[in-house]
C-alpha cells in the first residue's frame, strides 16, 4: 500500500545509484548456488480446526441398490439432478456415459464378491474443494467392525502409456498428458485422511480401476515405474480388465458389509477440518508433500514441470509453461511444492514474484533470516543480468503482475528476461487479478514471448476451487456482481454450506463479527478500497486515517519495521498483529485468511441498474489517473472479496450500494455483528 503521492511499496522498484540499493535487490551471481536445507526439514501439513461439514455424494446406496437403480434407468437422472441442485450445472453426455459404465462395473463386482450390502457413495465431494471422486466404498474392516473405506478412481482407458521421464500418462495416443491414476487416487486418499479426522482411525485404501486395460497395458504404467512414486503400496492398488479375481479377493480382505449403513451415515456427518491460510502452512513447512495434497490439475501441473526439468537435462529441450487459475485454485501451493521437490533433488530453482509483501513473507516463513536461503525467493526484476539458461527452474508466481520492462532503460521485456534466464520457465497467473495498468502479465503475452524465441508453449488450466470454502459459486457470484463476467450481471445470492457471506450495516458491526471469529480461533482481516489518505506514524503510533462516521481505524503500518505488536506492512496479512489495521490491495493480494471483511469506498457505487466508478474518491495516484480506472477498481474489489477461506463480510460506505447487497439476498448482520 502506498500514499497517493508515491509509488507502491508493494513493487520492488530498482533504485537509482544515488539512492543506493534495496536490501532485497540481488544479482544471480549472489543467488546461485544455495542450499535451502530448511525446506527439507519442515514437518508434514496439518490442516486447520475441526469446524465444518462438507462431504456430500450425488447418490448413496448399497451396491445392490446402485446396480438395480442403474439398470432401471433411474440412477443417472437422479445423479444429474443432484449435481444441478448442488452446483447449478448438468453433467456432459460423456460424463454421464462414464458414470453409467464405471458404476455398473463396480457394483456388479461388489455383488459378485458377496459385498452387495456395502455402501457406495457416488461422486463424493472431497473436503474443502469442489472436486469429486468417483466412488467411495464404506463398510467395516473384516472381523473388527471398525470403519473401512475404499476410494475408487475409475478409468475407461484401454490404451495408456507412461510419459517418458515423468509420472504423467498419455491415453489412447492423445496429445494431452494426464495425471497417473494411482497418483490421482492417492491424492484423494490424502485429502480425505488429512481433512476428515474420523478417517484417521479408520482403514482407508485407494484403488485405480482401469477396468478396460489389459495386463500388458497395466504393467506399462505400474506404480513401480514411477520415478518419484509417492502412493504407499500398503494402501494403493491398480486393477485392470484381467484382474477381476484379484480385485474381488483383495476387496474381501479389507471390506465387509457389517455396519455399512451406519458407517456411511457417520462419514457423511463427520466434521471436516477446514484448511488454513497458505502462509500458516508454509511457516510449518514444505517438507514431505506437505503444504497441501495436490489433486487433479494441480498434480498435473506439478508432474508436468518436473518432467520438463528431466527432459531439459537429457534433450536440451526448452518450453514455456503457463498455469492459470482463479483465486484459491492452488497456484501458489503448486509453486511452493515444486520448490520443495526441487530442493530435495538438488535442482536449482528460484521462486519469483512482483510482490514485495509476498516475497518478504516467504523469506520470513521459510528462510527465517538465512541470507542464502532468502535468495531463493526473488523478484521479477532480478533477472535482467542473468545469462541464458543459467537457472534450471524459475517459478514466476502471481505472473499477472509482470511489468513491461524491469527498468526504464531496459531493452528487453521482463517476460523475456525470465524466459531466457531459465531452462524451465514456469508462470502462474490469474488475468483477472491485474489491478494496475503497469501490470501486463497475461497468457497471450507469455505465449507470444515464447513464440518470438522459437520455444514451445504448454498451458494448464486449474479448475477446482480450494479457497472460499471450496465454493466456485462464490467466485462466480463475485465476478457477476462486479460486472467481470461478460455473460451475466449481478445474481441473487444463494447461501452455501461451506462459505458464509454477510452484509454489515456498519463497519463496527463488521469488525465485531470478525472479532468474534478470531476469538473462536479463526483468522480475519478487514481490507478496503483506497479511498482514504495514508499517513506515516506519528510519535510511534498509527494514524486513524480510515474514518467512517464515528468509526476510525488506521491503515496497516507504513514502516518496514514493526511498531510494538503492529507488524510492518508486508506482513499485515499473515502476522497475528494485523487485525485492527485496515489493509488494501497492496497488502492483501496474494494472501488468504479465514474471514475477509471488505469495505467498498466511494470509488465504486451502485446506481440504478449498474456500477458507477469515481476516480475522485480514490487516493491511489497510480490507479485513479488510469483511463481504464473503472475496470481496475472492479478487479481490486474482486481481489479483496476473494481472500476469505471460510467467509466474507461486505460493507459499503454508500447506503444505496449496501442496500443493493442486501437486496441480492446476502444475509445481514445485526448492529452488534451478530447473525440475524
Amino acid at each position: 500500500m502506498e500514499s497517493a503521492q508515491t509509488h507502491s511499496c508493494d513493487d520492488l522498484v530498482i533504485p537509482s545509484r544515488t539512492h543506493g540499493r534495496f536490501a532485497s535487490e540481488v544479482t544471480y551471481e549472489q543467488i546461485l548456488p544455495v542450499n535451502l536445507d530448511i525446506i527439507s526439514h519442515i514437518p508434514t501439513f496439518t490442516p486447520g480446526r475441526d469446524e465444518s461439514v462438507g462431504l456430500n455424494p450425488l447418490y448413496r446406496g448399497t451396491a445392490i441398490e446402485v446396480r438395480d437403480t442403474l439398470e432401471g434407468g433411474r440412477l443417472i437422472p437422479e445423479m444429474a439432478k443432484e449435481l444441478y441442485r448442488l452446483t447449478g450445472r448438468s453433467p456432459s453426455p460423456g460424463e454421464a456415459r462414464s458414470w453409467e459404465n464405471s458404476i455398473l462395473h463396480v457394483s456388479e463386482l461388489l455383488a459378485e464378491a458377496g459385498l452387495g450390502d456395502v455402501q457406495m457413495l457416488l461422486e463424493l465431494k472431497l473436503p474443502i474443494t469442489d472436486a469429486r471422486m468417483d466412488v467411495a466404498l464404506v463398510g467395516s474392516y473384516p472381523g473388527t467392525g471398525d470403519m473401512a473405506v475404499v476410494i475408487v478412481e475409475n478409468k475407461q482407458w484401454s490404451r495408456v502409456g507412461l510419459e517418458p521421464g515423468s509420472e504423467l500418462v498419455r491415453v489412447d495416443y492423445t496429445e494431452h498428458a494426464q495425471v497417473h491414476p494411482a497418483n490421482q487416487a492417492w491424492g484423494y486418499r490424502q485429502m480425505m485422511v488429512g481433512f476428515v479426522p474420523l478417517l484417521r482411525i479408520a482403514s482407508v485404501r485407494c484403488v485405480a480401476n482401469l477396468h478396460k486395460a489389459d495386463k500388458e497395458t497395466l504393467e506399462s504404467i505400474s506404480i513401480a515405474e514411477l520415478p518419484h512414486a509417492e502412493p504407499d503400496p500398503r494402501y494403493t492398488r491398480m486393477y485392470g480388465a484381467d484382474d477381476r479375481e484379484r480385485f474381488i479377493r483383495e476387496l474381501r480382505s479389507v471390506l465387509s458389509p457389517e455396519k455399512s449403513e451406519s458407517h456411511a451415515k457417520e462419514l457423511l456427518a463427520a466434521t471436516v477440518r477446514s484448511t488454513e491460510p497458505l502462509m500458516a502452512s508454509v511457516a510449518r513447512g514444505l517438507g514431505r508433500r506437505s503444504v497441501f495434497p495436490l489433486v487433479d490439475e494441480q498434480r498435473e501441473a506439478y508432474d508436468y514441470v518436473r518432467a520438463q526439468v528431466e527432459r531439459a537435462r537429457s534433450e536440451q529441450h526448452k518450453e514455456v509453461i503457463v498455469v492459470e487459475g482463479g483465486p484459491g485454485t492452488g497456484k501458489s501451493v503448486i509453486a511452493l511444492e515444486l520448490m520443495r521437490a526441487f530442493n530435495a533433488q538438488g535442482v536449482d530453482a528460484v521462486h519469483a514474484t512482483g510482490s514485495r509483501s509476498f516475497t518478504r513473507t516467504l523469506r520470513k516463513n521459510i528462510a527465517q533470516g538465512r541470507n542464502a536461503d532468502s535468495r531463493k525467493f526473488a523478484y521479477f526484476n532480478n533477472f535482467s543480468q542473468v545469462n541464458s539458461n543459467h537457472i534450471n527452474v524459475i517459478i514466476a508466481d502471481e505472473a499477472h503482475r509482470l511489468r513491461a520492462q524491469s527498468a526504464k532503460n531496459s531493452k528487453r521485456p521482463q517476460v523475456r528476461e525470465l524466459i531466457e534466464a531459465a531452462r524451465v520457465p514456469v508462470f502462474l497467473l490469474d488475468e483477472r487479478q491485474v489491478v494496475r495498468s503497469s501490470e501486463v502479465g497475461s497468457v497471450e503475452l507469455i505465449r507470444q514471448a515464447a513464440a518470438d524465441l522459437g520455444l514451445g508453449f504448454h498451458r494448464i488450466n486449474l479448475r477446482h476451487q480450494f479457497r472460499c470454502g471450496g465454493a466456485p459459486e462464490y467466485i462466480d457470484w463475485i465476478d457477476r456482481l462486479l460486472g467481470l463476467d461478460p455473460e451475466d450481471g449481478p445474481q441473487p445470492w444463494t447461501p452455501l454450506e461451506n462459505f458464509e457471506l454477510r452484509v454489515a450495516p456498519t463497519p463496527s458491526s463488521m469488525e465485531d463479527f470478525l472479532l468474534r471469529r478470531t476469538r473462536e480461533g479463526a483468522g480475519a482481516r478487514i481490507a478496503a478500497g483506497f479511498c482514504w489518505p495514508w499517513s506515516a506514524p506519528r510519535h510511534h503510533r498509527l494514524v486513524d486515517d480510515v474514518v467512517i462516521g464515528d468509526w476510525r481505524r488506521p491503515w496497516n503500518a507504513k514502516s518496514d519495521s514493526p511498531l510494538g505488536r503492529i507488524p510492518p506492512s508486508d506482513l499485515w496479512a499473515t502476522d497475528p498483529g494485523g487485525f485492527g489495521q485496515i489493509g488494501c490491495i497492496y497488502t492483501a493480494q496474494g494472501f488468504e485468511y479465514d474471514y475477509a471483511g471488505v469495505i467498498f469506498g466511494g470509488d465504486l457505487v451502485w446506481r440504478g441498474q449498474g456500477w458507477a466508478s469515481d476516480p475522485r474518491a480514490n487516493k491511489d495516484s497510480q490507479v485513479k489517473s488510469e483511463r481504464n480506472f473503472d475496470e481496475l477498481v472492479r478487479k481490486i474489489y474482486r481481489v479483496l472479496a476473494t481472500r476469505g477461506l471460510k467467509g466474507a463480510v461486505l460493507y459499503s460506505t454508500d447506503p444505496e450500494t449496501n442496500a443493493f447487497f442486501a437486496r441480492l439476498g446476502v444475509p445481514r448482520l445485526d448492529a452488534n455483528g451478530g447473525r440475524l
